[in-house]
């Protein structure tokens, strides 16, 4: 069968060459007849000008139109249609792209940080350049940027370098940037002593570390008084590149002293939730943390570059400290760190150390002392432990840390005597005046859980927690003031006089009045109101919002609350203070009680609860328990709810006295005319 089948199929295909011929005729017929179909349908050039059909006559190659007008009959050719691209066509053009819309977005960016910067210099009051002559360097007509490029440059090839911009904004000539780095290294890093002068150069910081190069010149522009609109500016710029710092995350050690500096020497803010040096202080610890600061030093870095790595750190301890014991709050460093419990003696660890070290030392020794404190008041100080517990716990304390002092101050002497530096000494009364301080505090707390029934003119904690406080601000007023490096200080540095000299005045309190004996009551009173001339003289205040002149004016409100009248000393405190001129400051005693962002008090009789006595001063309604807590202080002293108005002159609140809440809010207004010396 198999065989049959497959002559059948050859039998069937093998036909004869007629039948193959016809059918290949037949073929060529129908695709001539459909291609003459075709042609037939179509137009020609000049018919598809037009966009008709051309109508062709049998056996002619013309179509009727282009017969009708003599023209060749061209056939319409096709556009070719362009090939599909390849995958790495598609990749190079979508690259291609993404590099232009970079482009725009730099613009776009750059456009915006021209107009920022051009806004920021048109509302300072600075001279443009070449609008006024000052310098060597303008006067050979150049600018700041060609001058700065010519005189640090140092053989660098110029189009590689890149200023920051505070140099060409601000106006900074070399002249300029020398003398702002000397007033930086000669009255600021004393306080805060975290660069070094030999290797935090203007010749290192200005092409490695712009951001570190703008924040000191801008922190010490606050001091500069060739230029005194220049500080404002300058800390825009710096402000600027913090943020694209956070943004951009770099990261290094120049970097983490920047936001450091930052942190301990703010802006001055027209209201106090505006302030931000506890997020700079965070990312500084956290970026220090990061690049392994708490750490030895690598073996790789040289002798200067280590100690600056140190420093940064023992620094980063001792703000964290600070910050954590005047908030109340747990600090972010834990107290067994490695380089802290071993900083005794860095300071004399090698030849290259500065002679600040040896405050930087003694203040990590010593807040390492109150971390103990901080324990026990974490784990003990609950209310089930008994006051008096606390208090003996408190005055132990106070010994502990009055015994370290003891040892620094052997340390100071030795080091004065093998370096004859003046500074030695103002960092000697700087450490002792921060340890007196911190005694009050520790104090404080055994204080407030005495009961009054067992207090009384010779009880051990009221005699030492008033020792404490006058030591403050007598080591403020007879040793740091004379020396005319306190209008340097940092911030803290008033904090530790304004809370000592609060507690003071709150002593006067109808609760507590018949503690102090008429001679303590009289030297508190004068002491107390030599410290707020003090702070608010031109001498320390720069203006009207530097921190000191804040606190000199909440002081005497504190003082007028309290009923603690004066004589004419306030004639010659404003002839000394700069409060008197208005064109530069807010008015402050008599004229005004009152922090600079606050309205005036109001006037007795408003106030139904308060009345005048002969021996008390101001008697109140309530006089009950009040915080005496370093961190109720504060938040009393920056709680305030501001108006969205002018800032600055005046909100809604009038601030009353460090106070507990259970109190009521008194408003008082100085005597029309106060007679005899400061009298309760």
């Amino acid at each position: 069968m198999a065989p049959q089948a497959s002559s059948a199929r050859s039998f069937h295909f093998s036909n004869s060459d007629n039948d193959s011929m016809d059918i290949h005729d037949e073929n060529y017929n129908s695709s001539k007849s459909r291609s003459s179909q075709k042609k037939q349908s179509g137009a020609c050039v000049d018919c598809k000008s037009v966009k008709v059909r051309c109508e062709f006559i049998v056996g002619e190659r013309k179509c009727r139109r282009c017969q009708a007008k003599n023209l060749p009959c061209q056939p319409r050719e096709r556009k070719k249609r362009k090939a599909a691209d390849t995958h790495e066509q598609l990749q190079e053009r979508s690259h291609e792209q993404d590099i232009h819309i970079q482009n725009l977005l730099k613009q776009y960016d750059q456009r915006v940080a021209e107009q920022k910067v051009h806004h920021w210099v048109s509302n300072s009051s600075i001279p443009r350049t070449g609008d006024a002559v000052e310098g060597n360097w303008l006067h050979k007509g150049k600018s700041p940027e060609l001058a700065v490029m010519s005189y640090y440059a140092g053989g660098i090839p110029t189009q590689h370098l890149v200023l920051p911009g505070i140099v060409k904004h601000c106006s900074l000539y070399p002249e300029d940037i020398q003398q702002l780095f000397s007033i930086f290294f000669t009255h600021i890093n004393p306080y805060f002593s975290i660069l070094d002068e030999t290797y935090h150069t203007p010749e290192k910081l200005l092409w490695t570390s712009p951001f570190l190069f703008t924040v000191l010149c801008g922190v010490a522009s606050r001091y500069y008084a060739a230029k005194p609109n220049l500080y404002s500016l300058a800390m825009e710029f710096a402000r600027d590149l913090a943020g694209q710092g956070l943004v951009e995350g770099h990261r290094s050690v120049d970097v983490c002293q920047a936001y450091l500096l930052m942190a301990v020497y703010p802006v001055p803010k027209k209201k106090w939730v505006e302030d931000r040096s506890w997020l700079l202080m965070g990312v500084a610890i956290r970026m220090a943390i990061e690049l392994e600061l708490n750490q030895p030093p690598p073996p790789t870095c040289d002798e200067r570059e280590a100690l600056n790595r140190t420093r940064t750190w023992l620094n980063c301890f001792c703000v964290d400290g600070s910050h954590a014991t005047q908030y109340g709050k747990l600090p972010m460093l834990s107290l067994d760190d490695y380089l802290a419990r071993n900083s005794r003696e860095w300071y004399r660890s090698s030849p290259l150390n500065t002679p600040y070290d040896i405050h930087l030392c003694a203040y990590v020794q010593i807040l390492m002392q109150l971390a103990h404190w901080r324990e026990y008041m974490k784990h003990e100080g609950d209310c089930s432990t008994k006051p008096q517990e606390i208090v003996t716990a408190a005055l132990q304390m106070q010994e502990r840390l009055s015994a370290e002092m003891d040892v620094w101050a052997d340390a100071y002497a030795a080091e004065y005597e093998f370096m004859s530096l003046p500074i030695s000494i103002y960092l000697g009364n700087t450490t002792q005046l921060i340890v007196a301080y911190l005694r009050l505090v520790v104090l404080l707390a055994g204080f407030q859980k005495m009961k009054l029934e067992d207090l009384s003119r010779g009880s051990e904690i009221l005699i030492k927690s008033v020792d404490a406080a006058r030591s403050v601000i007598q080591i403020a007023s007879e040793r740091l003031y004379p020396s005319g490096y306190l209008r340097y200080a940092m911030e803290s540095n008033f904090l530790y006089m304004s809370f000592a000299a609060a507690f003071l005045i709150n002593l006067f309190r109808p609760r507590y009045l018949s503690l102090l004996d008429t001679t303590l009551r009289q030297e508190v009173i004068v002491s107390v109101s030599r410290l707020i001339s003090i702070l608010g003289s031109n001498d320390v205040a720069l203006d009207g919002r530097h921190t000191p002149a804040v606190h000199s004016k909440f002081l005497s409100t504190l003082m007028l609350k309290r009923g603690l009248t004066m004589n004419n000393m306030w004639t010659l405190s404003r002839e000394q203070s700069p409060h008197s001129d208005p064109g530069h400051r807010q008015l402050t005693p008599p004229d005004e009680f009152s922090w600079p962002d606050v309205q005036g008090p109001s006037t007795p009789s408003q106030n139904p609860s308060l009345r005048l006595g002969s021996s008390c001063g101001a008697q109140f309604q309530s006089d009950r328990l009040m915080d005496y807590s370093l961190s109720h202080f504060i938040k009393t002293v920056i709680s305030y709810a501001p108006t969205p108005s002018d800032m600055d002159v005046a909100t809604n609140m009038t601030w009353d006295s460090w106070k507990s809440e259970e109190e009521p809010t008194i408003m008082w207004s100085p005597p029309t005319a106060p007679q005899g010396i400061w009298a309760s």
